[in-house]
């Protein structure tokens, strides 16, 4: 919903939410996610201890908050826009690699706190229900099944790229050679 339509109320309580999310993921980033406490992340987004506990009860849903901010930010980058799926998967694996490299450190730190199985981003199944519908796919190939697979993939891969220091290898270019060699098989392109 765009914020215009949004009420003064609803307004305030997502900039206040954005702004605890920001506080909180600049100390996870600079002193680790266990390290950093309640209280200094109100202290840091200069608010009392109850407001950042009545917008994230627990700290682990900044984790949740910060991977849908990652999530809404592949999907808003025109992945659903023109295009075949092969073509648009390629734009959500490039925008989310980007998103890495970005944050890569931020990554590094919150990775141990991730939810496990991760959410399979909106797009990716958008894309490949699109795909299985204008023929893409091949028949008798669930769009799910391949949804798990890309994603699984992708993690993968991004947990291996945040093993070394700096990174051994492009994240971009093995995330797409890895997209083209799944899809080979899978596509009728």
């Amino acid at each position: 919903m765009a914020e215009a339509v949004l009420g003064r109320r609803e307004r305030q309580r997502l900039r206040m939410r954005a702004r605890l999310l920001e506080a909180a993921l600049s100390l996870f980033e600079a002193q680790g996610f266990e390290s950093t406490t309640i209280d200094q992340i109100a202290e840091r987004a200069d608010v009392a201890r109850q407001t950042v506990l009545n917008h994230y009860p627990a700290k682990r849903d900044f984790v949740l908050a910060w991977g849908e901010r990652r999530r809404q930010e592949a999907a808003a980058a025109d992945v659903l826009g023109a295009g075949s799926m092969r073509e648009r998967l390629h734009r959500l694996y490039d925008v989310l690699a980007e998103v890495n490299e970005r944050e890569r450190q931020l990554t590094r730190m919150l990775r141990g706190q991730m939810v496990v199985p991760q959410p399979i981003p909106p797009a990716l199944t958008a894309a490949l229900d699109d795909g299985a519908a204008t023929g893409e796919l091949l028949k008798g190939i669930s769009a799910q099944d391949v949804a798990e697979i890309l994603a699984a993939v992708y993690f993968d891969t991004q947990n291996r790229w945040l093993l070394e220091e700096p990174a051994g290898f492009d994240l971009k270019a093995a995330l797409s050679r890895k997209l083209d060699l799944i899809l080979g098989q899978l596509t009728s392109t």
